[in-house]
């Protein structure tokens, strides 16, 4: 069956034209997601399923002009995909890294060492991370202080976190 068939078909919503598009495009679909979020079988045939939806519900705005069905469902996919990656990271807690684990467990590590320490930072950073770690502020409260957002918090921790463990050369892995 040709693609004009099955686009017609698709969007009067008629069985056996879906049925024909997953046989045809199925795997150009699922290759395109794992090549966007990797081997995650249980994340995959969502974000297939949802592709296949998004595909059925949005036909009218596939353009011949613009690009071949082909590439057309694949960019869907791949949008699908880069969605759900984006979804599960804003839904997903933040784990901590040894660094911060060491530090906070370490009964040996003085005031003064993680002061030296913290002088590795900017003035901002180190101010964050006396609030979250010595303080023991939380995120959301941080966050409300500071004026920045609770997920930027994160991404400057944890990019201060690596900073941190690349100039101390692993000593507190």
């Amino acid at each position: 069956m040709d693609d004009k068939k099955i686009i017609s078909g698709i969007k009067k919503k008629k069985e056996p034209y879906l049925n024909e598009f997953i046989n045809k495009y199925g795997g150009i679909l699922k290759a395109s997601i794992v090549k966007t979020i990797g081997h995650r079988d249980d994340l995959v045939i969502e974000i297939l399923n949802d592709t296949l939806l998004a595909i059925r519900d949005n036909i009218d705005s596939f353009d011949e002009n613009r690009s071949s069905f082909k590439n057309w469902c694949a960019g869907v996919a791949k949008y699908k995909a880069i969605d759900a990656i984006r979804k599960e990271s804003r839904h997903e807690s933040v784990d901590l890294d040894p660094l911060e684990n060491n530090i906070s467990n370490n009964q040996d590590f003085s005031i003064d060492e993680s002061e030296e320490i913290l002088k590795l930072l900017s003035d901002e950073d180190r101010e964050i991370f006396r609030k979250l770690f010595i303080e023991g502020y939380s995120y959301d409260d941080l966050s409300k202080i500071t004026e920045i957002p609770k997920d930027r918090l994160y991404n400057r921790v944890s990019r201060s976190k690596k900073k941190l463990k690349l100039q101390l050369g692993g000593k507190y892995d």
